[in-house]
C-alpha cells in the first residue's frame, strides 16, 4: 500500500487506487468523486481499460516458450565456465543437494523490467482507447448530415405551429412596426406578403436564431387553422434568384430559394399540396 495521494493528479490517484494501493480513507473519498464526477468515472474507466490490456499482454508474454538460441547461450557459458575451472586447476566443491535457495541477483532485474513491461501495456491500452473513441467519433461526424438553417426552421415550426395564444412575438395590427423592426434586425429589407389570395390570414411574427443568425418568421394561419410561416435571413450574394427547392423534415414541408443577398424559405404541413403555389406567391411579393 502506498502513503498518500493527496495533491496529486487525479489520474495518479486513480491509477493507485485500481490497483488497490489507497488507504481507507482515501478510497472513501475516491468512491465519492466517482459518484458524482461523469469525467472522473470516464478517466477511470480509461485507465481499467488500458490496466487490463496490459495485464493480458504480459500474461501473453510469459506464455511463450523460451528462444533456443537462449537455452544454447546458457548451456555454452555454463560448459565455459566449468572447462575455465578446470583448466585452472581448481578442484570442484561439493554441493549439497538440499541447500537452502539463494535469490538470484537477476530478480529485481525481472521484476523491474515487468513493471515497466505491464506500465507500458497499460499505457498503450490508454491510447489504443482514446484512439478508438476519437475514430468512432469521427466516423459518426462523417456520417452525420450536415444541419442547416433549413433544420432549425422545421424545429421552430413544429414548436410555433401548436401555440394558442402566443403563436406570434408582435401581432399582425403592427404590421409596419414588424417590417421596420425585422428588415433592421435581418438585414434584410422586405415587405409583409398580402397572401389573402391563397387562403392565408396574416398572424404576426417573431424573431429567431438559425444557423447562427437572426431570422425572421411570418406567420399565417389558414381557414382549417393549419400554420404557415415565411422566413429569412441574411446570406451569402447570388446573381438574381435561384430555383426553388422543395424538402420535408417529417411532418414540415420547405421551399426555399435564394434572391441576392437574402435566404427565404415557406413552411407549411408537408402533405399541403397549395405549398408551392404559395411559395411562388410569396417569391413574387416580398
Amino acid at each position: 500500500m502506498v502513503g498518500s495521494t493527496q495533491g496529486l493528479p487525479l489520474e495518479v490517484r486513480l491509477s493507485a487506487y485500481l490497483d488497490g494501493q489507497l488507504p481507507a480513507d482515501e478510497v472513501a473519498e475516491i468512491d465519492a468523486i466517482l459518484a458524482e464526477d461523469a469525467a472522473a468515472r470516464a478517466v477511470y474507466e480509461k485507465l481499467k481499460l488500458g490496466s487490463e490490456f496490459g495485464a493480458r499482454a504480459f500474461e501473453r508474454m510469459l506464455q511463450e516458450p523460451i528462444p533456443l538460441d537462449l537455452v544454447r547461450n546458457i548451456k555454452e557459458a555454463r560448459g565455459s565456465d566449468d572447462d575455465t575451472s578446470s583448466s585452472l586447476g581448481f578442484a570442484a566443491i561439493p554441493i549439497s543437494e538440499t541447500r537452502a535457495p539463494r535469490r538470484s541477483a537477476f530478480w529485481p532485474q525481472a521484476l523491474a523490467a515487468s513493471l515497466v513491461i505491464f506500465l507500458a501495456g497499460g499505457a498503450v491500452g490508454y491510447l489504443i482507447s482514446e484512439q478508438k473513441q476519437t475514430s468512432f467519433q469521427s466516423a459518426a461526424n462523417e456520417f452525420t448530415p450536415a444541419r442547416t438553417w433549413l433544420d432549425d426552421i422545421a424545429d421552430y415550426h413544429r414548436i410555433y405551429a401548436r401555440q394558442a395564444r402566443h403563436l406570434v412575438e408582435v401581432p399582425a395590427s403592427e404590421k409596419d412596426h414588424i417590417a421596420e423592426w425585422l428588415s433592421a434586425s435581418t438585414g434584410v429589407a422586405f415587405t409583409v406578403p398580402d397572401l389573402t389570395a391563397q387562403k392565408l390570414t396574416f398572424e404576426g411574427a417573431r424573431l429567431l436564431v438559425a444557423n447562427g443568425k437572426p431570422t425572421a418568421q411570418l406567420l399565417y394561419r389558414d381557414a382549417e387553422n393549419e400554420i404557415f410561416a415565411i422566413c429569412f435571413l441574411k446570406s451569402d450574394p447570388v446573381e438574381g434568384t435561384t430555383a426553388m427547392a422543395e424538402s420535408m423534415r417529417n411532418d414540415v414541408g420547405l421551399i426555399s430559394w435564394q434572391k441576392g443577398d437574402a435566404s427565404f424559405v415557406v413552411v407549411g404541413p408537408s402533405a399541403d399540396p397549395d405549398l408551392e403555389r404559395i411559395a411562388e406567391a410569396v417569391s413574387t411579393t416580398i
